[in-house]
């Protein structure tokens, strides 16, 4: 049996959140969202306390797994302060953002509200 660090659930999806033509995904904690960032973000509900991850770690949402390729120099401090992560379902750029995490397979999961985020 897996054993996982940290699991959320989706608790709110913006209408803005998920755009067919982009392979990014933008969360928050349930917690720290804006009004504003809710119409563009995946609010997620977390279940076990945050902390940081390594690159060589899994993200799987609803089952499906997608391995960390690269992460950026910020995504620890805003993942602890605000559950904010930016996910990107797609090859790593020459220039990656420092507040994103960049995942293979490069395909863009299917969420909803009530989805199972577990970061292992």
């Amino acid at each position: 049996m897996e054993e996982f660090k940290m699991k959320a659930t989706v608790t709110n999806i913006g209408a803005n959140a998920i755009s067919p033509n982009e392979q990014v995904m933008i969360l928050f904690g349930d917690k720290e969202i804006t009004e504003n960032l809710q119409k563009v973000s995946v609010a997620q509900k977390f279940t076990t306390p945050r902390q940081g991850f390594q690159i060589s770690d899994e993200i799987l949402i609803d089952g499906e797994k997608f391995e960390v390729e690269y992460k950026g120099k910020l995504v620890d401090q805003n993942f602890e302060e605000l559950g904010h992560i930016t996910l990107f379902f797609s090859e790593v750029p020459d220039t990656p953002q420092h507040n994103a995490i960049y995942l293979t397979p490069h395909r863009m999961p299917q969420v909803h509200v009530g989805s199972k985020i577990e970061y292992c």
